[in-house]
């Protein structure tokens, strides 16, 4: 697990811990699915994913479904960009008109008892409020991350290693193409 700030704001840090049950860590290198055995044990659930509790209506099948959707389009692909609106569809939100400083504003809430219509809530929130962009899935070890920088243009996980069995995917992403730029240079 990383250990740079890469936390979202708010909520959306719990969309972040979900969607990173599933990761490649960088110790091992191997894909790793912790989504089945947090489902099935609440209080590992909600220590490690959402203070939401889990309902009948949340099956494993469907949460692995929303989890992929969700990574794909964080991965930022074109492609994957429309990913998320089937589950908008069969998952309606209700808005809630709230007074703010500069005027009003809406808040979408779940109008389902279930932890997907409750992510499904703070997702279309953050893309609302322009912060969903920012939510990005490593291009090296698909840790999604949320992206604190001015430019948001963030690409990796970290830059340093962050201890001595870590790896640093943005270090070593910039490492390649250096030897492959150098590789045609000698061509």
């Amino acid at each position: 697990m990383q250990i740079h700030n890469q936390a979202a704001p708010g909520k959306l840090e719990e969309v972040r811990r979900f969607i990173n049950t599933w990761s490649i860590p960088n110790q091992t290198r191997i894909e790793t699915d912790l989504l089945p055995p947090l489902v099935s044990d609440p209080i590992a659930w909600e220590r490690e994913v959402s203070v939401c509790p889990l309902q009948s209506g949340d099956s494993l099948e469907t949460l692995l479904a929303l989890r992929t959707d969700l990574r794909r389009t964080c991965a930022g692909h074109s492609e994957d960009r429309d990913a998320l609106n089937p589950w908008f569809e069969q998952t309606p939100l209700i808005a809630l008109v709230r007074s703010t400083d500069g005027g009003t504003a809406t808040q979408l809430k779940p109008s389902q008892n279930t932890y997907v219509a409750y992510i499904l809530a703070i997702v279309a929130n953050a893309i609302n409020c322009a912060q969903w962009s920012r939510l990005k899935t490593c291009g090296d070890c698909q840790w999604a991350f949320y992206d604190h920088t001015r430019s948001a243009s963030k690409r990796w996980c970290g830059m340093s290693k962050g201890g001595p069995q870590g790896r640093a995917c943005g270090t070593i992403a910039k490492v390649r193409a250096f030897r492959e730029r150098e590789v045609r240079k000698v061509r």
